[in-house]
């Protein structure tokens, strides 16, 4: 990464950028013993077994020009795809159908009770009337009764004591057996009522003590259940009807929106998006999600093509380079020992600069691929860091750099990562300060986490470049850089990889800058407690 430059007379507003995982994931306290990782030879076997085909598995796909065959099965279930609008219809049209036949079922019966309740209630009534005529008359004289009894739709039967039959109100002449079986309001003979009775022993004017059996018919109640009857099953079906059209209007009315944009995306492309104008349901929050989901692709898509062409624009000079040298020992460098010397040394060169391109981009490939694995084990991170700083001093000698270290703080990590995020920062204030310059390295700990802040006094970052620094191939603008001229320019990677060192340690990174004043990286991890 470059870092722009300003005129020196003029001191730029500072900016600050933090990139801090602990707000959405904390600092979680490793455990005593590192994390079991399977072994290369393990995850070798897991994923040649799941190439191997399993048993039950899904038949393979037909080849190309070939229909694929269904199973019987497959074919009746495609019979049955129906839209979504048939779908919804027909559930309402079966709740509602259901719901009816529950509702006109309980009000048939409750209506049939009703009309049974109210005879037996009568019955009562005129059975004592009835029985009032009786007791004042004898036998051969009840026939002035028939009338009332035909009117109520009633019949009196008397029996002696032997059970034989003395009078019958109409032409039928039944047996005491069958005249004293009562019978009652019954679920299974819905809409035919039974006939209803009532019976006991009186005493006539004359003496004569006899059996009485009443029986009211209720034809007219039979009647009127009959007549009511196809009135409620037209209702029903009109109800139906009419239902299962307004449900299939109100589901075509409410999926409509589904359909223009199912019409929209047809003919979308990355760079459209659906309009979600004039909608405030569920649809719209649908498309905002859609909407949102293509901007990611849109972004992703995007960074990846510009991903392709930065790592392509960084493998071409040194491929350049390597065929420019092994042509020119192909013409005349073979007999001379210094265009071979050169030439080898400038192979050797740029093919240790494309192996380092390559292996930082399989370690980003990783990472978003989620295969990256690091192994960790907890160790003492004061000792690192002062191993890193006396590195530096051996490496850099036109910087003046100072380290102030607290000592015996322990991190659970991989110490050969965190040493490599740790040189990228350093080397970055290397490259961005001038000579004569301070860098100052600091490393402090609290209860939680521990803080490594590296400071310096270089160029400093602009505010429009900051959020972009973690960016892959990302370079400020060069013609604005001071630094230009130096050889230090990188591949852009740097700061890609060190934040991704620090993710997988559940850390984060804060930069603040002053152009022209110099940049502070505050590095976080959490701590370790060895107690």
């Amino acid at each position: 990464m470059s870092r722009p430059t300003h005129d020196r007379g003029h001191r730029a507003k500072k900016v600050s950028l933090e990139i801090d995982h602990s707000s959405a994931r904390p600092f979680a306290r490793p455990s005593s013993q590192p994390s079991a990782r399977p072994s290369k030879e393990n995850q070798n076997r897991d994923s040649s077994a799941t190439r191997q085909k399993a048993p039950g598995s899904a038949p393979k796909k037909a080849s190309a020009g070939q229909t694929p065959r269904l199973s019987p099965y497959e074919r009746f279930m495609s019979l049955l795809r129906f839209n979504i609008t048939f779908k919804l219809s027909l559930g309402y049209t079966l709740r509602l159908f259901f719901l009816l036949i529950f509702l006109f079922s309980a009000m048939g019966i409750g209506f049939g009770y009703y009309l049974y309740d109210r005879a037996s209630n009568n019955l009562d009534i005129e059975s004592a009337y009835v029985l009032d005529r009786v007791y004042s008359s004898n036998a051969s004289t009840l026939d002035p009764l028939n009338d009332y009894l035909t009117q109520r739709h009633l019949t009196l039967l008397l029996y002696d004591m032997d059970e034989t039959l003395l009078y019958a109100s109409d032409e039928t002449e039944p047996d005491f057996q069958a005249a004293t079986d009562t019978t009652a309001f019954e679920m299974n003979g819905f809409p035919s009522f039974g006939t209803l009775r009532t019976l006991g022993m009186d005493t006539l004017a004359d003496g004569t003590n006899v059996y009485y059996v009443i029986q009211k018919s209720l034809s007219e109640e039979q009647s009127l259940i009959e007549t009511v009857f196809p009135i409620s099953l037209i209702l029903f079906l009109a109800l139906m009807l009419t239902s299962s059209q307004s449900a299939s209007r109100m589901a075509g009315k409410h999926l409509r929106p589904i359909t223009v944009m199912t019409e929209q995306i047809k003919d979308m492309s990355l760079s459209n998006r659906l309009n979600v104008s004039g909608t405030k349901d569920e649809l719209k929050d649908l498309a905002l999600t859609f909407n949102t989901m293509l901007d990611d692709i849109e972004q992703s898509y995007d960074r990846e093509k510009q991903f392709v062409s930065d790592a392509s624009h960084e493998l071409r000079t040194p491929i350049a380079v390597i065929k420019g040298y092994a042509g020119m020992l192909n013409r005349w460098g073979k007999d001379d020992p210094s265009v071979l010397e050169e030439s080898i040394q400038a192979i050797l060169s740029e093919t240790e600069n494309m192996h380092s391109l390559v292996e930082s981009l399989l370690f980003i490939a990783r990472n978003d691929k989620g295969t990256l694995q690091m192994e960790k084990s907890a160790f003492n991170f004061s000792e690192l860091l002062c191993e890193v700083v006396k590195e530096t001093h051996l490496i850099d000698t036109k910087h003046n750099i100072t380290d102030h270290i607290q000592p015996d703080l322990w991190v659970f990590g991989a110490p050969d990562k965190l040493k490599q995020a740790l040189r990228v920062f350093i080397d970055n204030s290397i490259k961005y300060t001038p000579d004569g310059g301070d860098i100052e390295i600091d490393l402090v700990g609290s209860t939680s986490d521990l803080v490594i802040k590296i400071a310096d006094n270089g160029i400093g970052i602009s505010e429009e470049d900051l959020p972009h620094i973690f960016d892959r191939f990302y370079r400020a603008d060069k013609s604005r850089s001071k630094m230009k001229e130096t050889p230090a320019g990188g591949t852009g990677l740097g700061l890609s990889i060190a934040k991704i060192i620090l993710d997988q340690h559940d850390g984060g990174v804060r930069v603040e800058s002053d152009l022209n004043l110099g940049t502070t990286f505050s590095l976080y991890l959490p701590r370790y407690s060895v107690d």
